[in-house]
């Protein structure tokens, strides 16, 4: 699969697994392929599924597994 052509992954929800999840599949899936996951994000139908440039910038944590983003997304033409 090696990430099938997708650069990252954004939700709206606090997770892109399901609440309950033991097993964290999807996290699992996208960071074995190497794509990050951006989760609690805001105005996700004005952002095109292809065409803008997406800057993230993490709250580095030690020894953390993530932590909070500053994310902004810069869209053609917008």
């Amino acid at each position: 699969m090696a990430g099938a052509g997708i650069a990252a992954v954004g939700i709206d929800t606090a997770s892109i697994d399901h609440g309950p999840s033991k097993d964290f599949i999807a996290h699992r899936t996208l960071f074995a392929a190497e794509i990050p996951a951006f989760e609690n994000l805001a105005s996700l139908a004005d952002v095109p599924p292809r065409g803008a440039l997406v800057v993230a910038l993490p709250m580095k944590i030690a020894g953390g597994s993530g932590g909070p983003l500053r994310i902004i997304a810069i869209v053609p033409g917008g």
